[in-house]
């Protein structure tokens, strides 16, 4: 039996750095696992980091063009606004003319009914004085702003 124990003890002796191997096999192969994997996190967290830097630089100058824009458009809001007042005061001014002219001309229509009554009257006057007046004429005739001549009494 002792030639038994003896192989048993270096079958033994034979099985522990065999079983030591393997289990260094087995931890180094983990461990090349483990970097690996260590190693894509990482490539994929700089690929990220990479991304993000990438959207940050396109978000700001998407925003400096942005911001751009908007103050061109501020800019011409004003200027827009400046002009419509521009235009507003203009507008008040040519209907506080019209309306000045409307009065006038209204004063003025009055003025001729006033003359033709005078006219009128006179031509009525000469008639009943026994004297023929003259005919009148186109430029003295009864003519108002577009209105046609009234018709003349008959003598």
């Amino acid at each position: 039996m002792s030639g038994l124990t003896d192989l048993l003890i270096q079958l033994a002796v034979g099985i522990v750095p065999l079983g030591v191997a393997y289990l260094a096999f087995r931890s180094a192969t983990d461990a090349n696992r483990k970097t690996q994997q260590t190693a894509l996190l990482q490539a994929e967290r700089q690929a990220e980091l990479e991304r993000s830097k990438v959207d940050a630089e396109a978000f700001a100058r998407a925003k400096t063009i942005y911001e751009d824009a908007l103050s061109q458009m501020e800019r011409q809001l004003a200027r827009m606004q400046n002009q419509a007042a521009q235009v507003n005061a203009d507008l008040a001014s040519e209907q506080s003319g019209s309306t000045a002219m409307r009065d006038q001309i209204r004063r003025l229509q009055a003025q001729i009914r006033a003359l033709e009554r005078t006219v009128i009257t006179l031509r009525a006057q000469l008639v009943a004085a026994g004297l023929s007046p003259a005919p009148a004429s186109e430029t003295t005739g009864p003519y108002q702003l577009g209105h046609p001549p009234r018709s003349q009494p008959s003598e």
